[in-house]
């Protein structure tokens, strides 16, 4: 079993470019289904969930060729089956985003219950209501999704929750629906706009993009297009936290800085300042810091809520807390969205970290902490396991981490990245 070695306590320096984001280029892969012609898109990372799509893809008839370390070549002409492989689907909630294509394709899809991130209940039953406004019929038998479809039209979805995969299957469902489709209360999350922009380069009629009001006019065909994937802003302020928590000093290049303004305002309210180039499109993160958590105006203390974009991500939160705890003062953290977030604070304990569960959705955190070495594991939740790392990181002595495989999953060259800023991190097989 791999597990990581980290003698923290080393300030992190140097220049870093943040990995594509995951929950972008995993949305963009199913799009292969719905033009004869090829993708190409460029910036793509080797992690395990960019895998598991291409091996779906390729179980469907789909094909898929890696033109060079970075750039892949997608086509979906001759996908010739409406079954998601079971194996793969229960690898990872984001599988559930080739049933909108699917329809599009084959006029049906099944697939067995999804997972992932084990964040909370996480139901689909906004999602699946949403499918079956478009005229998409549902079935659940023996754990196995199905829908089908006899003819699909534009119609008004009031969605119950700003629901990601939801609003994003509904595009993909919608743009080669015939009619307008009017998403209310749609998602509009960066990697949500990423893929809207691909498909719009693609012939696609979406107007809204970036809000949560989305208007989409189906068209007849999509043509093929050439797309490079945006960076991942959690990433980003991953290395934020990371230079101001080792006290280093840190420039992220194609830092997404259009995405970053609310993340870098709760930053700054834990007496952490950056350097914004938006020209450049760089974030430079200074060594001399105050790293002194600001309390509100009546004197309460700190509120850092975690809720749909284009508030705070709820991805980040586990970021936010640890950066906290390096900071002097004390701050509450809710994530508003997930029941099952903050249980990785029983392994922050280990490490002599302060905080209070004072229920599944809230934390308050309790620092300058002094922060020992500690043996971790890491929880299955991705960003649960980044936060330990970065704990890890700041910590002078040995720690180690095991259960490490959830980083993989977003960040598969992390241990050179930090190597590369100065970090003492073995990885051993």
């Amino acid at each position: 079993m791999s597990k990581l070695i980290i003698r923290g306590g080393k300030p992190l320096r140097g220049t870093v470019k943040p990995v594509p984001n995951k929950n972008s280029i995993i949305k963009l892969i199913p799009v292969a289904l719905l033009t004869d012609e090829d993708l190409i898109i460029h910036n793509v990372p080797h992690t395990s969930d960019v895998g598991y799509m291409l091996e779906i893809l390729e179980k469907l008839g789909g094909r898929y060729e890696w033109l060079s370390d970075d750039t892949i070549k997608l086509n979906g002409a001759k996908v010739n089956s409406y079954h998601i492989d079971p194996v793969l689907s229960e690898k990872m909630k984001a599988s559930v985003m080739y049933l909108g294509p699917l329809l599009i394709k084959m006029g049906k899809a099944m697939m067995p219950t999804p997972q992932g991130c084990k964040l909370g209940t996480r139901p689909l039953d906004a999602f699946i209501s949403n499918m079956e406004k478009m005229g998409a019929e549902f079935t659940h038998e023996g754990g196995n999704y199905g829908f089908a479809v006899k003819s699909l039209q534009g119609t008004k979805v009031w969605s119950r929750e700003p629901s990601v995969t939801g609003t994003e299957n509904l595009i993909l469902l919608a743009v080669k629906t015939p009619g307008i489709t009017t998403i209310y209360n749609a998602a509009c999350e960066p990697h949500t706009q990423d893929l809207c922009n691909m498909l719009v380069a693609m012939g696609a009629k979406i107007s809204g993009i970036g809000s949560n009001l989305l208007t989409i006019e189906g068209v007849e065909k999509l043509s093929g297009t050439e797309w490079t994937v945006i960076s991942d802003h959690l990433d980003v302020a991953g290395f934020i936290a990371a230079a101001a928590m080792t006290h280093g000093e840190v420039l992220i290049t194609d830092a997404v800085t259009e995405h970053m303004d609310l993340m870098l305002e709760t930053f700054a309210k834990m007496g952490i300042q950056t350097l914004v180039d938006r020209k450049a499109d760089t974030i430079f993160v200074p060594a001399q810091q105050s790293r002194q958590i600001e309390k509100t105006i009546k004197g309460d203390l700190l509120m850092v809520r975690a809720q749909p974009w284009p508030m705070l991500p709820m991805d980040i939160i586990h970021t936010f807390a640890v950066t906290a705890m390096s900071c002097e003062g004390s701050a509450i953290f809710m994530n508003v969205g997930y029941e099952y977030a903050w249980f990785f604070v029983e392994e922050l304990a280990k490490m002599k970290g302060r905080t209070v569960m004072a229920d599944p959705h809230r934390i308050i955190t309790f620092g300058t902490t002094d922060r020992q070495a500690a043996n971790l594991v890491c929880s299955d939740i991705i960003q649960a396991a980044y936060g330990l790392l970065l704990a890890a990181l700041a910590a002078p002595g040995t720690s180690t981490l095991t259960a490490i495989t959830p980083l993989f999953r977003r960040f598969p060259n992390f241990v050179e990245q930090f190597r590369a800023l100065g970090a003492d991190i073995e990885l051993v097989e």
